[in-house]
């Protein structure tokens, strides 16, 4: 039986408004890892400009979102509503924390799609009186993750603004926005589709766009149903992009042609600029302090810039093969490396030995953003997961590309555009050649070619610091949505 919503908040002490009359922004993140903390740091940086927040989660995935905002400022509200009931598109009991880690990738597509159930109960709970901070107050503005374009009908119902927020690249969001309006027609893997209205027509392999999109099929429910929710989005005032403006200017000042009057809002790198900021992995309690302390201190012992760290990311699981290539490829690379190996990644037997002089294995969580900011660190073998990049980024590495799926593969090109990444590899079911990897690492952190991306990696770092510094771009843009929501409060 479904249980009634649930709402903690600790008393406001921020804004200083009383009544009905101050600004309240409903988030709705959608529920997966790599959304779900960047919506999250931006929710804590408009509370902390004077803005209520109220973050609307399932019951499941309440226990993932209320230790995280414990740091929070204290106008940020959390609202737990229970999951849709008997979902046709769902199978029964599936469910068991209400969040992709916990789903296979098949189910991916019907679980978005069933999340717009829960617009009336979170429509009902917008309209009911609500005693917030001791003060009732209305909504005023809704900020919800681009899968939960089914926000954007709500926020019309309540008079009040959408805006959608993109936690990948502002290109991959243009291209997002480009496919669902002219849906191009299946096509061999190889074949290219061409983006006229993004600037520079960007051209890019049936295989390297989102597997969302490859999915759809015409008048299946499941796809109609999100292709609705993105051209939803699109009636959005406002767009917010995890990103930074010296790293992809055209697409945040033009992302479309024909829509070259929505204002889009470049305020990242969040985890950089949000005072909950740790690692990508989401652990944001000073828990594994220990844990970060040790890996630094081993990395302590090698020279600055020596060092590649590995990852790929929470989501994705290297099969026994690709860890194998890994593993050969940086045994033959004589290089140094931490690898952060996912749970269940199968090491082979007598790796961890043979390059114990040179090598650190850490299964499950790792410090990443303290890894990457070491000054040992000068490399990054990742699967070009947007907050990973970011990440990265921010720290000045520069990075060896495998991307896998969704936004990875625009994120990877544009990487190698600004030249501050290789590429080694692609495709999730890939299994690189062992010996042309080592070749790749041990030139990226031996050679004078790698010395030139890493300078321009360093150079970005610089570029990501001053856009979250005072005066930086990510900064007045920031400031400039704070203002705007302001100004919506009637």
């Amino acid at each position: 039986m479904a249980t009634p919503a649930t709402e903690t908040r600790r008393a406001s002490k921020s804004n200083g408004r009383s009544g009905d009359t101050g600004p309240h922004v409903l988030l709705v993140p959608y529920p997966a890892q790599g959304h779900m903390l960047p919506l999250l740091d931006l929710g804590a940086l408009l509370a902390a400009r004077g803005l209520a927040v109220t973050v609307a989660v399932t019951s499941g995935n309440a226990p993932l979102v209320e230790p995280l905002a414990a740091a929070f400022p204290s106008s940020v509200a959390i609202l737990a509503l229970p999951f849709p009931e008997d979902t046709p598109l769902l199978p029964a009991g599936i469910l068991a924390g209400e969040n992709t880690k916990d789903l296979p990738c098949h189910l991916f597509r019907p679980f978005m799609a069933s999340l717009a159930a829960l617009r009336p109960p979170l429509l009902a709970w917008c309209r009911a009186p609500q005693q917030q901070g001791g003060h009732r107050r209305r909504v005023t503005a809704v900020v919800s993750d681009f899968f939960t374009g089914w926000t954007q009908p709500l926020a019309a119902e309540l008079g009040v603004p959408h805006v959608t927020f993109s936690p990948s690249c502002a290109l991959h969001l243009a291209m997002s926005h480009a496919l669902w309006r002219h849906m191009p027609s299946r096509r061999l893997p190889d074949e290219p589709v061409t983006f006229p209205d993004i600037p520079g027509g960007p051209t890019f392999p049936w295989r390297h766009l989102s597997w969302m999109f490859r999915q759809h099929v015409a008048g299946d429910a499941v796809s109609e149903a999100i292709r609705q929710f993105f051209l939803w989005n699109l009636e959005s005032e406002y767009f917010v992009t995890n990103t930074f403006a010296a790293l992809e200017a055209a697409y945040v000042e033009r992302p479309l042609a024909d829509l070259a009057t929505k204002r889009v809002f470049a305020v990242g790198p969040l985890s950089d600029v949000a005072a909950t900021s740790t690692s990508a992995t989401g652990d944001r309690g000073g828990r594994h302090a220990v844990a970060a302390a040790s890996v630094s201190t081993w990395l302590d012992t090698f020279p600055s810039g020596s060092v590649v760290y590995v990852s790929f990311g929470s989501q994705h699981a290297l099969s026994p093969p690709q860890a194998a290539t890994v593993a050969d490829a940086l045994a033959a690379s004589s290089a140094a490396f931490v690898w952060a190996a996912r749970p269940g990644t199968s090491i082979p037997d007598g790796f961890e030995a043979a390059t114990a002089s040179r090598g650190m294995v850490i299964r499950g969580w790792a410090p990443q953003v303290e890894i990457l900011r070491h000054r040992a660190v000068g490399w990054f073998l990742t699967h070009c997961g947007w907050n990973s990049v970011l990440e990265a980024a921010a720290a000045g590495v520069a990075m060896l590309t495998w991307p896998m799926a969704a936004d990875q593969f625009t994120d990877a090109r544009m990487l190698e555009e600004a030249g501050v990444a290789v590429p080694v590899a692609e495709g999730a079911d890939a299994v690189p050649d062992a010996r042309k990897m080592a070749s790749a690492i041990a030139a990226a952190v031996g050679t004078k070619d790698g010395e030139s991306v890493r300078a321009r990696a360093v150079a970005l770092g610089v570029k990501a610091a001053a856009a979250v510094g005072e005066g930086g771009s990510s900064r007045r843009d920031l400031d400039e949505l704070v203002q705007m929501l302001r100004e919506v409060v009637v």
